[in-house]
């Protein structure tokens, strides 16, 4: 049974933050994808808001139902439903879970996926290209930042509760954030095009001269003339064509840009 006028400790709490966000994922499956992360993050607090071994087993059910939401922005839900429970509005934090899980998941997957990973990930390319030790660090601060703040995330969460729905929905501001994301990674991903791929060159032909004179000709300098960084331009159009238009997966883009960079390799185009 429940416990009456309960407070929640610290110690339950903090249980509750560290486990969903080390483990919200160790037990995900095709069926309830993050539902037994997601409860076993909750034992902590079903343990001192309820008496029995019977009844806290009962309560946990609740929590295995079907939940998948991107594990950064988990965390806000996580608070939020922490304290639900501790004022046993049980009804509210299921329903809460299920309101809040895609459009959260929506946002952290457009931030990691779009605004974060790639351009840093571009950058430490680059960095690693030219044998720089700091491509490391490059790739993966980042995401060790993106880690660390879904320990505030849940803090907010609790202390917001039910009201972190209108933080989410009423204002719009994280669609807006949503959008600018996007359009921020698309810009960074677009102006790199150039410095990564630059290198692609076509090769000099060796012609003679009327007067029999031995000299090349440079048709990447003619097609630098009409536009520069043509050939980059033209292979980043044809992989988006690939993956956009003809539906061919990323995996198989890679390997058929590597068997034309062979190619051109072999028969010194490139």
């Amino acid at each position: 049974m429940a416990k009456k006028n309960v407070k929640l400790s610290k110690k339950a709490i903090s249980s509750a933050n560290s486990r969903h966000n080390w483990g919200l994922q160790w037990c995900w499956n095709y069926e309830r994808m993050q539902a037994a992360g997601y409860a076993w993050a909750m034992l902590p607090v079903i343990e001192e808001l309820y008496d029995g071994v019977e009844e806290q087993c009962r309560q946990l059910e609740r929590h295995m139902q079907f939940y998948n939401c991107h594990p950064g922005a988990s965390a806000l839900i996580m608070g939020a439903d922490v304290a639900l429970e501790e004022n046993y509005e049980t009804e509210v934090g299921d329903n809460l879970k299920v309101a809040l899980m895609g459009p959260l998941a929506a946002i952290g997957d457009t931030i990691q996926a779009v605004l974060v990973t790639p351009p840093f990930n571009i950058v430490g390319a680059g960095l690693a290209a030219e044998e720089n030790p700091l491509s490391i660090i490059v790739v993966t601060l980042p995401l060790i930042v993106l880690f660390l703040v879904r320990w505030p995330l849940f803090n907010y969460g609790y202390k917001q509760g039910i009201n972190v729905i209108n933080d989410v929905s009423g204002s719009g501001s994280l669609d807006n954030l949503q959008v600018a994301a996007s359009i921020l990674g698309m810009t960074v991903l677009g102006g790199f095009v150039p410095s990564i791929l630059g290198s692609l060159r076509i090769q000099d032909i060796p012609i003679t001269t009327s007067a029999g004179v031995e000299d090349v000709f440079s048709i990447q300098s003619a097609l630098d003339a009409m536009l520069p960084f043509f050939i980059p331009l033209c292979l980043t159009a044809f992989c988006y064509w690939l993956i956009k238009v003809r539906k061919v997966t990323p995996l198989m883009t890679i390997i058929i840009v590597a068997v034309i960079a062979f190619v051109c390799g072999v028969f010194k185009i490139i």
